[in-house]
């Protein structure tokens, strides 16, 4: 048998097996891209105030207020603070779960969010975030909305298999010779161009133009898929795992500040005027420290800085500069894999391949479906049952 008749016999049954979770990474993976600007226009009602003041409440004071909502069995896990006027705080509530389902809402005992007035301290809306639409795509890209150990081998390897689609395809397609070429790397429809005609080439050539790309979106993805794949990757790049090392620990006896929460977010809206958004996660199991991230646009000027919660005296800042080389990788690998880490240029260059890449199992299975049935239907038209 014949390379190529091997190689086409694969690629039909590994499309076959992976068609459908490649189609969903696709679709997923567009929405996903441009999260970010789809989220603050669809949800305007409960991330926007009506009416701003020229002072807001103390971050103290709103901690409490969402405490009071969500009562002791339901500490504040983290806090949004978008960098505008205009914008509500976020508080999140969430806690792990590990019973015997098999769905991702099984992974968490609850995930809810309260959008607040930073003004008023009046709650704006209660968010069940388990269910709040974008989470839900999230996951179904994630996980196909299994638990994270139960759906993300499968996503991995739809993955894998899709990666091995892109290159037995373009070794399939790739023409023998000149002038084959001329032809083959453009549209050229005409008014008689036939429907099999258009999809082969939607297949062919838009294939061989997000081949590249998709194969970076594929690696990038089983990084996050496979645990083996990761380690491997970091050992080819010569990336050694540093061994972690715990906060500063002053041994002297810490002073408690008024409204520490407060000085702590001025302190870093001071070192950081320009960021984003500043996230708070605060601490638990008696820990006094408290966790900022002062999120930019670019993960390159992203910084993580850590302080004492009683004393406001910060204990340590890491920049990407400052972090290991797992670190890093994992902080690239997520801008690459979703289109941030060149801004709004990449985000539509990911936005477009993943449609591609959604599209192509499509036009694969009706490439097979017109060849093997394709010619038996326009001959039964002919011969009608019973007519010779």
């Amino acid at each position: 048998m014949k390379l190529k008749t091997i190689l086409i016999s694969i690629h039909l049954w590994m499309g076959i097996l992976s068609g459908l979770v490649v189609i969903i990474l696709g679709l997923t993976g567009c929405v996903l891209t441009f999260v970010d600007e789809i989220r603050p226009l669809v949800y305007r009602d409960r991330m926007e105030v009506a009416s701003t003041k020229e002072t807001q409440l103390s971050l103290q004071i709103m901690l409490q207020n969402a405490r009071n909502i969500w009562g002791k069995n339901k500490p504040v896990s983290a806090l949004e603070i978008q960098n505008s006027p205009n914008k509500t705080f976020h508080f999140r509530a969430y806690q792990e779960d590990s019973n015997e389902g098999i769905w991702y809402w099984n992974e968490k005992k609850y995930y809810e969010s309260l959008f607040m007035d930073p003004y008023t301290g009046k709650l704006v809306f209660h968010e069940q975030s388990e269910f709040e639409f974008f989470r839900v795509i999230l996951y179904l890209h994630w996980s196909l909305l299994f638990k994270t150990d139960l759906g993300q081998p499968v996503v991995g390897i739809a993955t894998l298999l899709y990666l091995i689609l892109l290159l037995t395809g373009i070794y399939l397609w790739w023409p023998k010779n000149k002038k084959a070429r001329r032809v083959r790397f453009l549209f050229r429809w005409k008014a008689d161009t036939g429907n099999k005609r258009k999809n082969y080439d939607l297949h062919s050539i838009l294939g061989f133009y997000s081949l590249s790309v998709g194969i970076v979106i594929a690696l990038t993805g089983l990084v996050f898929a496979f645990p083996w794949f990761s380690n491997g990757v970091q050992r080819l790049l010569n990336i050694r795992t540093q061994v972690e090392t715990s906060p500063v620990i002053n041994t002297e006896q810490e002073i408690p500040i008024e409204k520490p929460l407060d000085n702590i977010l001025a302190d870093v809206k001071k070192k950081y005027p320009d960021a984003t958004a500043y996230h708070f996660y605060f601490p638990r199991g008696g820990s006094s420290v408290v966790t900022i991230l002062a999120r930019y646009e670019s993960i390159f000027k992203t910084t993580q800085a850590q302080y004492n919660v009683i004393s406001c005296r910060l204990i340590q800042a890491s920049t990407y500069e400052g972090k290991d080389g797992r670190e890093k990788l994992r902080d690239i690998n997520y801008g690459i894999h979703t289109g941030s880490i060149l801004g709004l240029p990449s985000k539509i260059l990911v936005f477009l391949i993943s449609l591609v890449s959604a599209s192509l199992p499509i036009t694969g299975f009706l490439i097979w479906y017109n060849k093997k049935w394709g010619k038996r239907r326009k001959r039964n038209r002919k011969n009608p049952v019973g007519m010779e």
